[in-house]
């Protein structure tokens, strides 16, 4: 792999800036582990691993040494075929995901020929994790996937026992109850009517709704109202 490491090299941004700032967005990484390689160079990077035939043992060399591979490892499983193989290669990656960016970064493809019973198999099953980002994963699986057509009411419910009070779940909690109401307002506003999700939580799934450019004016101004009786 030593070529894929001396083109992170070649591509990382000379400017220091971009590294202090990328670091203190990210936060959880280690920032010593930064290289400094945005994204479009990383995903250009990513196809061309995809391409080579050392993609299949880039995906099983872990842990990996810095930030950027393990992005770049993202961008090369969200391109794997098979749903069953994109799940065993999933199973090795979250254990050593320590941050949201690498976590976001995981949508993959494969897993839209999954039925939507097989999604909340798998999505249960990640948000039972007590690794942080492994149950961010989980979430996000419900949010990415199952919205609109495959949402059930249930769902909201197994979001809000997923929130442990950890930041960054609490944040996808929020996210996905915020998305969920662009489609799902007859279900997602009595869930926050009742208030049945954690304060901050709630406060943040509220926030993510009112920065919406989906949600409609008048929604927003119930949503404010709801807001100030937290």
């Amino acid at each position: 792999m030593d070529w894929i490491e001396q083109r992170l090299f070649e591509l990382r941004d000379e400017s220091a800036e971009y590294r202090t700032f990328n670091a203190r967005v990210v936060a959880t990484a280690d920032p010593a582990t930064m290289l400094g390689v945005r994204v479009p160079r990383l995903r250009r990077l990513a196809k061309e691993i995809l391409r080579s035939p050392d993609r299949a043992a880039f995906l099983e060399v872990l842990p990996h040494t810095y930030y950027e591979e393990y992005l770049l490892h993202a961008f090369v499983l969200n391109e794997e075929k098979e749903p069953e193989t994109a799940e065993t290669r999933l199973r090795a990656f979250l254990p050593f995901v320590d941050n949201w960016a690498v976590c976001d970064a995981l949508v993959p493809k494969a897993f839209r020929k999954l039925a939507p019973e097989r999604l909340e198999e798998l999505s249960r099953k990640w948000m039972a994790s007590e690794h942080e980002y492994t149950k961010r994963f989980g979430i996000s699986l419900l949010m990415r996937y199952l919205l609109p057509d495959g949402f059930r009411p249930e769902h909201l419910l197994w979001a809000q026992e997923a929130d442990d009070g950890r930041y960054y779940i609490e944040m996808m909690v929020g996210w996905y109850v915020a998305e969920a109401l662009v489609t799902q307002e007859a279900s997602v506003l009595p869930f926050l009517e009742a208030k049945t999700l954690p304060v901050k939580t709630e406060r943040m799934a509220i926030q993510k709704a009112l920065d919406s450019r989906r949600i409609a004016p008048r929604m927003k101004e119930h949503l404010r109202e709801l807001r100030s009786t937290l």
